[in-house]
């Protein structure tokens, strides 16, 4: 007779409540947190540079300053493109202006020739001024904001530079904490897959980007949307945040094209060939490049782009997805935690492990 299985109640409320302690200390200590996650990301794209010039005789502090002002001067050259072309494109406006309040009108005139519930007075004109008033109303509640993302560009390159620095410190922990070789090995093994998890992640996004905004790029210069390049970069750093990202960059990139053309053939094209171009990007290029290094499933780096909104912003839609590829690393290696991995890891890695077991049992029973 088979024996009843019952839960292990007082164990649930545990997890539970360390689950919750968690996601309160990530709010709490985002102020810090936030920057530390960029930075330690940042020190992993870094580090083989740095060892490079290391090798080469430069002292380690050269070495990491050297290494850190070229890539601050990469992400500032990328970024003052973007801000340039902003400004270029709002010299646009009084323009694209006039035609929102035509293509208003043309909506307004539609509604009110075939739906007897629209009034004739401006009132659809006034609720969508109404709602541009309040979305700006929101833009400004949030410029403090400003001020928090300046912080963490202080702080990021200063983290980054200490992680570089003593970045020997987590071996000479396992090695000190740990004194039997088997758990010090186990310790190690899993430090090791979490730094080679976090390099391909890293590798996979940066070819990622790249390869969305040249294919986007030709898609809009083929036809012949104005500031081609600027939209394509940022569809292509939107495009790191999964789902969300793209879906906003279409809106924006159509809306454009529909407000600056003369003919809606321009915009139902971008729209048609951009869509048919992520299709082709979420399910070829992403898997290959990105898919493979974190080997979560789709469902799950869905729930780790809405929880990492809702705690960390923006930061967190990004920052998240390697963060659940270290947690689900982490229940692998621990046995009592296995099974656990199942839930976070994609149906083909979870079919390759059952594979062996299945063959196992096959052989014993012949």
């Amino acid at each position: 007779m088979e024996k009843d299985i019952k839960p292990n109640i007082p164990s649930y409320f545990y997890w539970s409540a360390t689950i919750a302690l968690i996601i309160v200390f990530l709010i709490v200590g985002r102020s810090i947190l936030v920057p530390l996650a960029w930075a330690i990301l940042f020190s992993f794209l870094l580090v083989p540079l740095v060892i490079f010039l290391e090798k080469h005789g430069w002292k380690r502090p050269l070495a990491i300053l050297t290494s850190l002002v070229l890539f601050l001067i990469i992400i500032g050259a990328i970024f003052y493109f973007l801000a340039s072309q902003v400004v270029a494109i709002s010299s646009e406006l009084p323009s694209i202006t006039g035609k929102l309040s035509v293509y208003i009108n043309d909506v307004k005139d539609f509604l009110e020739s075939h739906f007897s519930i629209i009034p004739q007075s401006g009132d659809l004109q006034k609720l969508l001024v109404g709602q541009a008033e309040k979305v700006g109303s929101y833009f400004l509640k949030h410029v403090t904001t400003i001020g928090q993302t300046l912080m963490y560009v202080f702080l990021m390159p200063v983290f980054v530079y200490f992680l570089l620095y003593y970045r020997e410190l987590p071996a000479k922990f396992v090695k000190g904490r740990y004194r039997d070789r088997g758990n010090r090995e186990s310790v190690s093994k899993i430090f090791f897959k979490i730094q080679k998890m976090i390099r391909k992640y890293l590798v996979g996004v940066l070819w990622l980007t790249m390869t969305t905004a040249v294919m986007d790029f030709i898609v809009l210069i083929s036809l012949g949307v104005n500031s081609a390049l600027f939209f394509a970069a940022m569809i292509a750093l939107l495009n790191l945040i999964p789902y969300v990202g793209n879906l906003i960059a279409m809106i924006v990139v159509v809306g454009y094209a529909l407000l600056t053309s003369d003919s809606l053939l321009v915009p139902l094209l971008t729209l048609g060939l951009l869509w048919a171009a992520n299709i082709l990007q979420e399910n070829l290029v992403r898997p290959w490049l990105v898919g493979s290094s974190t080997k979560i499933n789709a469902f799950v780096v869905l729930i780790s782009v809405i929880v990492g909104g809702m705690v960390w912003g923006v930061s967190g839609m990004v920052l998240f997805i390697p963060m659940v590829g270290v947690v689900k690393i982490i229940l692998e290696e621990v046995p009592t935690l296995r099974p656990f991995a199942v839930f976070l890891s994609d149906t083909s890695n979870v079919a390759e492990e059952e594979e062996p077991e299945n063959l196992d049992t096959e052989t014993g029973e012949s």
